[in-house]
């Protein structure tokens, strides 16, 4: 499954017009919609990581991140992640047309 806007659980700060932080908009998802390629912050650090692998076992779902790092959460955890976003407000569109 992909993460989206649509099938989150809670959208943090998207902004109609531009996103809050270039690249993505912070949401919350359901661990079960997380695949290889999502974005998820596995701690309180500033930049999301990214899933290169899900293994699924016994009430528990174990994370990979890009560095080899596994993180095992509950199977039914809400997790902070990160939805692609790539509107951004350039200098063009921010100054009114002649």
């Amino acid at each position: 499954m992909c993460l989206t806007l649509r099938n989150a659980v809670d959208v943090l700060d998207h902004q109609v017009g531009r996103a809050p932080v270039p690249g993505y908009t912070r949401t919350r998802h359901h661990i079960g919609h997380l695949s290889p390629g999502d974005w998820w912050f596995p701690g309180p650090g500033p930049s999301p990581h990214t899933v290169t692998g899900v293994q699924r076992r016994a009430g528990r779902v174990v994370l990979t991140d890009q560095y080899g790092g596994n993180f095992s959460h509950p199977d039914d955890a809400v997790l902070a992640t990160g939805v692609p976003d790539s509107r951004t407000l350039t200098r063009a569109a921010a100054q009114p047309s002649e």
